[in-house]
């Protein structure tokens, strides 16, 4: 019986790297567990009982802490994330003669970019990005630059 329990706590393991929620690796520990069990006594209820008991208390109090501790709060933002908060120059003003639209330089590469408040932003002002939709930049105006005027 204990080869049986071999292999579910690998499956468990396995589906564990797969899936890396912090859920099923909490049943891999209890398989090798009652693969622990089997080796003592033959019992399948008692085997299947300290499996079931060891999951579901693992589950209970420690998907939670494990979950926190390992989530990605304090990661470094990458890719187009690493975007936001950046500072960059506006090359064609964003007003509503351009149906909101303009383009924005930032890091060597210009950007299509709307406004989070529909205000109007010059051209050659500093705008500061707050987010992505899509392939556009949203951005705000640089709190010490001008800009025109808010359009309803």
């Amino acid at each position: 019986m204990w080869l049986l329990w071999l292999v579910i706590g690998i499956a468990f393991a396995i589906a564990e790297i797969a899936y890396s929620g912090f859920f099923l690796m909490w049943f891999c520990v209890g398989a090798f567990a009652s693969l622990i069990t089997s080796l003592f006594t033959s019992s399948i209820p008692i085997q299947l009982g300290v499996f079931l008991i060891v999951s579901f208390i693992l589950l209970i109090t420690l998907t939670k802490r494990f979950t926190t501790q390992f989530s990605h709060k304090n990661s470094i933002p990458t890719n187009i994330d690493a975007l936001i908060g950046k500072k960059g120059i506006v090359l064609e003003a964003i007003t509503s003669s351009t149906c909101g639209v303009g383009q924005v330089k930032l890091d060597g590469e210009i950007w299509s970019a709307i406004t989070l408040d529909n205000t109007s932003i010059e051209k050659g002002a500093t705008v500061i990005i707050q987010e992505i939709r899509g392939v556009r930049l949203v951005v705000t105006p640089q709190k010490d630059e001008a800009y025109l005027s808010k359009e309803s």
